[in-house]
């Protein structure tokens, strides 16, 4: 995030490849994903976490969950005048492709990136990984395409209707022998 607002305060555009370089980590779900890790199946060993398997699990589910906040959250962060993917694609392409072609071309990203995980997740011979931890990536990812399905996950009102209606709403249960 460091970087971001360096970019922002120098009123520096950053390449593409910059951009996404830095985007993952900035995405912040390491602190929500890495120590989980820790809590699943086996216990982990730092030969695990130094993996380039255990690695790459973090980079594409915090890449696809990057490239779906950006694509959804544009509208919003272009009025807050924040840089993404979407409007660095934009910027750098100038008049090349159309906003919607750039978007459907980083949903494609996005779904590449998903279907990399799932391979990895899937993958079993020579797994450094263990098959609990990988699961949690693979969850993870699930999550982020249900915060980012439709619109922004974290400012939806549909979705926190759903979310409050989980936590705040009894659930009723049918007596099967009155019926």
């Amino acid at each position: 995030m460091l970087r971001e607002a360096e970019w922002s305060s120098n009123e520096s555009t950053p390449s593409l490849e910059d951009y996404m370089k830095n985007a993952y980590i900035s995405f912040a779900l390491g602190p929500i994903i890495l120590p989980a890790t820790y809590l699943i199946g086996p216990p982990l060993s730092e030969k695990t976490v130094d993996s380039h398997q255990y690695n790459q699990l973090y980079k594409l589910v915090s890449t696809m969950g990057r490239l779906l906040n950006d694509i959804q959250g544009f509208k919003r962060e272009c009025k807050e005048g924040k840089l993404n993917a979407v409007s660095l694609h934009m910027e750098h392409e100038r008049n090349s492709r159309s906003k919607d072609e750039i978007i459907e071309s980083m949903k494609g990203l996005a779904e590449r990136k998903r279907e990399e995980l799932h391979k990895l997740v899937l993958e079993e011979k020579g797994s450094v990984v263990p098959r609990e931890c990988k699961e949690v990536f693979l969850k993870m990812s699930k999550v982020l395409n249900l915060f980012y399905r439709k619109d922004d996950g974290f400012t939806s009102h549909n979705l926190m209707s759903v979310v409050k209606s989980v936590i705040y709403e009894p659930i009723t249960l049918q007596d099967e022998s009155l019926t």
